[in-house]
C-alpha cells in the first residue's frame, strides 16, 4: 500500500517563504500545523491509501490526462481561510488565471473515473494551503489583519509544465513527499 496524491507543486520562490514566515510569527501562539514550503502544491487528487497493483493503471490515466492538456499557468495570489470566519480551518494563498489548471484537474478525473476513482462531489477550488489549524484561533483580530494586509497581494506567476504522482509518508515532524512519477502537460504519454 501507498499513500497517493497527485498534485502541482509550488517551488518555495522568496514571496512566498517570506509571507510564510510573517503568518507564522504573527500567530506564532496559535496551533496552526504550517505547511513547509518545500511541500507546497495544489492537490489534484487525493488517492489515499493505495494497493501496489493499483499505482501502474492510475500512472497510465496520468499520462492520458497529460496528453490531452497543453502547458499552462496561473498566478498565486491573495490569501483567506475556510471554515466558519470566526473558527477558520484552513489558512490559504488565491490561485487566479486557473482555467488550465481547471482544465487539468477534470482530464484528470476523467482518465481516472474507468478506475473506479470518483470525481470530488466538491466543487474545485484551487488554492494553496499554508496552514491547518488545529483549535480555534485566540487571536482571530491578528488572523483577520493578515488576511486584509494580503488579500490583494501578488505573490508568484506559475508555469506548469509538469505535475506529479507523489506518495506520502506522515511522520510526527509532518509530512515526507516522494515523486514517484512526472507528467507533462501536452507531451502524451511517456513509459
Amino acid at each position: 500500500m501507498k499513500r497517493l496524491f497527485c498534485a502541482v507543486k509550488i517551488p518555495p520562490v522568496e514571496e512566498i517563504t517570506e509571507t510564510l514566515e510573517v503568518f507564522q510569527r504573527e500567530l506564532g501562539t496559535e496551533a496552526i500545523k504550517w505547511v513547509a514550503p518545500q511541500n507546497l502544491h495544489i492537490t489534484l487528487k487525493f488517492f489515499g491509501e493505495t494497493p501496489n497493483r493499483q499505482v501502474q493503471p492510475i500512472v497510465e490515466a496520468l499520462h492520458r490526462a497529460a496528453a490531452a492538456v497543453p502547458p499552462f499557468g496561473f498566478s498565486v495570489e491573495g490569501c483567506g481561510t475556510f471554515g466558519n470566519p470566526q473558527m477558520p480551518r484552513v489558512i490559504w494563498l488565491g490561485i487566479k488565471d486557473a482555467s488550465g489548471l481547471s482544465e487539468l484537474y477534470h482530464e484528470v478525473n476523467h482518465q481516472l473515473e474507468p478506475l473506479g476513482f470518483q470525481p470530488d462531489k466538491k466543487l474545485f477550488t484551487p488554492h494553496l494551503t499554508i496552514g491547518r489549524i488545529k483549535k480555534n484561533i485566540k487571536d482571530i483580530h491578528a488572523l483577520n489583519a493578515l488576511e486584509t494586509e494580503f488579500s490583494e497581494k501578488p505573490f508568484y506567476q506559475v508555469r506548469v509544465n509538469e505535475f506529479y504522482l507523489i506518495e506520502s509518508f506522515l511522520q510526527p515532524v509532518g509530512p515526507v513527499y516522494k515523486v514517484l512519477n512526472t507528467f507533462k502537460p501536452g507531451e502524451g504519454h511517456r513509459a
